[in-house]
């Protein structure tokens, strides 16, 4: 490693903690090669790759970076500090100086450091074959009976050896004793370039002469050949004659692209990769503008939970479940369809040359049948399905870029719809694609600019059917309130928020902010019994400071934790059961209290809920609202007041709106509610006139 001391040390705690562990040499900075040449003599192993430190891609460091990467021909990674908004050009500014890879220093681990060592590994290792091919095939030119050519360059004669003609399949052809005898014959990509590099020898600019280009065979097929050759002079200096030999290569060429072709291809499934998708991809885009009859379809199909079944079993066992899904992808498609591993989670699919522009649709109904049969993932038997994205060349596209925009963005869709679906692109998914990029950078500016706040809606405690009610506490709820655009809606931001992991931080801030909150009106009111609820998702569970968020914010306010409640949807607690009831028991054993909101709404069995530590169930407000008057509304609300009482849970309804609901629920015992029967969230100076009474 070279480069920023402090990065390095980072870098190097993380190596330390991989098993086997990695040995790291930390280097100077060496301005000049010499310098680094001495500092990779003190290794004590030849290094696998170079680690780049650096706290900026400027021009200064991508020129040292280039001449690092020049002369000690190592693969080199580049940690910077950046924005994960900029990765994709700061990895492009990198690799255009011949580095591997440029990893954020922000989003470094060991599991990110080891894949990639993982990869300058298996980089040096397709390197160092296809050097060994270079060499042995050299070797053994030496003992082949290469064709040779002499051309007198005084009278302008070529003379051509039996081999030279019988290598090109030219034996009986009548071949004039001529310099374009020859270049008629080369590839028209390749013919100016192997002219000036023969002129180059002859005018002395060049000593030796070697050139591989495509030369057109006596069956009309290109074959690859070397040319070598050497310029003979006399005593002024002046060129006599050329002469060399020329060398059929096509069969090493072919090795060579076998050689790019498997490094090109997804190790666990065996398929071609993006970069492969992408040039394949831009073909098709060509063809499509070339030709009106030409059209092309490409979907993109989304493995949906495999994140939830690497965290539950592994990566091996997510990583057999996307191979099992590639065979199954394969086994849906014809022969002349192309299939590639995309990302993580995604495959692509090129089909070419399609008449029937209902195919994709087709092709999109039966991938969900056949993905949908179950499999198995450490002796338990899983299912998942799959969120497809499709576009075609109808949209008259430009770039394959464009392409992977808009698929990408119906997959989206599909996702977004409730996963186990396909979507077909139209241009209102780029135009809200766009929308939804802007809000997420509108919400980490507003993060920093303090333009979120709390509003609190409060929990009481029915005492008659006149609406009379004790307060008991508060629920918070984030409200961003844009400088511009004015009130955002959660129903907006949220889900960008989880799928951003901004969720993180709001979250955290919420904790924070409500705890401090309530202790500061129980402090200046006097009421000691109030509480404060406090939503809690997937993404938070998920959290490794989530514990420690909550002990900090109450030991720095005060806050009794039996003060505090936090709220989880079934959908969160069932997803990774175990793990969310070992968090759960660990919460609760602080004294905070938990509760199940929007109970009902899940896709949880009821013979789970023994399996939580939880207080309480708020009864979602769909079935509030079903509550009419009737004995027959009634039906579905008593049955959880009774399943609630069964399990010695509390309950509080929420959504009342009217004062129906209100003595429905006081009629069957429920007198813990919420709605706006009651009160709407309010800011906090709303909670302190409500507080300070009238």
């Amino acid at each position: 490693m070279v480069g920023d001391d402090e990065i390095c040390a980072e870098v190097a705690g993380l190596l330390a903690a991989l098993r086997p562990p990695v040995q790291v040499h930390v280097a100077a900075r060496a301005e000049t090669l010499e310098q680094l040449t001495a500092e990779l003599a003190n290794t004590t192993e030849n290094p696998v790759a170079i680690l780049v430190a650096i706290d900026q891609l400027d021009t200064t460091n991508l020129a040292w970076m280039r001449r690092i990467v020049a002369n000690t021909k190592l693969p080199m990674l580049v940690v910077v500090p950046a924005h994960s908004a900029q990765r994709s050009a700061l990895r492009e500014s990198a690799r255009e100086v011949g580095a591997l890879d440029c990893l954020l220093r922000s989003e470094l681990s060991s599991p990110l450091l080891e894949a990639a060592l993982t990869h300058a590994r298996d980089h040096n290792l397709q390197n160092g074959r296809y050097t060994e091919l270079r060499e042995r095939f050299s070797l053994a030119i030496r003992g082949s009976r290469d064709g040779m050519w002499e051309w007198d360059l005084l009278r302008g004669r070529v003379y051509y050896s039996h081999r030279w003609r019988e290598l090109l399949g030219l034996r009986n052809t009548d071949l004039p004793p001529t310099l374009e005898a020859w270049l008629s014959r080369v590839h028209p990509q390749d013919v100016e370039r192997l002219r000036a590099d023969l002129e180059a020898n002859v005018s002395g600019e060049s000593l030796i002469h070697e050139n591989e280009h495509r030369v057109r065979d006596g069956a009309n097929e290109w074959r690859w050949v070397m040319s070598r050759a050497v310029v003979h002079r006399n005593a002024e200096g002046r060129a006599r004659r050329m002469a060399g030999s020329m060398t059929d290569v096509s069969a090493y060429r072919q090795r060579e692209r076998a050689i790019r072709e498997r490094s090109r291809k997804d190790t666990v499934t065996k398929l071609p990769d993006r970069r492969v998708f992408l040039e394949r991809g831009a073909r098709a885009v060509e063809l499509s503008r070339a030709h009106d009859d030409y059209m092309f379809v490409v979907l993109m199909v989304a493995v949906d939970r495999i994140t939830q079944i690497r965290d539950s079993y592994g990566i091996e066992a997510a990583d057999q479940v996307v191979a099992v899904m590639a065979q199954r992808l394969y086994g849906c498609l014809r022969p002349e369809d192309h299939l590639f591993r995309y990302s993580t989670s995604k495959f692509a699919i090129l089909i070419e040359d399609v008449e029937d522009p209902g195919f994709g649709t087709s092709l999109a109904n039966r991938i969900h049948d056949v993905v949908g049969e179950p499999f198995e993932v450490d002796g338990a038997v899983n299912f998942t399905t799959v969120s497809i994205g499709m576009t075609s060349s109808a949209h008259g596209y430009k770039r394959v870029e464009d392409v992977v925009t808009d698929v990408s963005a119906a997959t989206d869709s599909a996702r977004d719809h409730g996963k186990g679906r396909h979507e077909i692109y139209d241009t209102s998914m780029r135009i809200e694609s766009r929308t939804l990029l802007a809000l997420e950078m509108a919400m980490r500016r507003a993060l920093d600019a303090d333009q979120f706040q709390l509003h609190y809606q409060p929990l009481v405690r029915m005492v008659a059917a006149d609406q009379q009610s004790e307060l008991l506490g508060f629920e918070a709820l984030l409200r961003w309130e844009h400088p511009e655009r004015g009130r955002i809606s959660p129903v907006d931001f949220i889900p960008i928020a989880e799928d951003t992991g901004l969720i993180i931080p709001l979250g955290r801030w919420v904790m924070r902010e409500a705890i401090r909150a309530l202790q500061s009106w129980r402090a200046e009111f006097g009421l000691l019994d109030l509480c404060v609820s406090v939503n809690l998702s997937a993404k938070q569970i998920g959290d490794p400071l989530l514990l420690e968020t909550i002990d900090a914010a109450l030991a720095e306010t005060g806050l009794p934790a039996r003060c505090l409640k936090l709220e989880l949807t079934e959908s969160v607690m069932m997803d990774g059961a175990d793990k969310v009831a070992a968090l759960l028991q660990d919460i609760r054993s602080r004294g905070v209290q938990l509760w199940i909101d929007d109970f009902g709404t899940g896709y949880s069995s009821l013979g789970y809920l023994h399996r939580f530590p939880v207080d309480g169930l708020k009864i979602d407000r769909s079935f509030v609202s079903e509550l009419d008057g009737t004995p027959a509304s009634t039906t579905l609300v008593r049955t959880i007041l009774n399943l609630a009482s069964n399990l010695g849970l509390d309950v509080i309804a929420e959504g009342i709106e009217t004062d129906v609901q209100a003595a429905q629920l006081l009629a069957l015992e429920c007198q813990h509610c919420q709605g706006w029967l009651f009160g709407k969230p309010m800011a906090p100076e709303g909670v302190r006139a409500l507080l300070a009474g009238p």
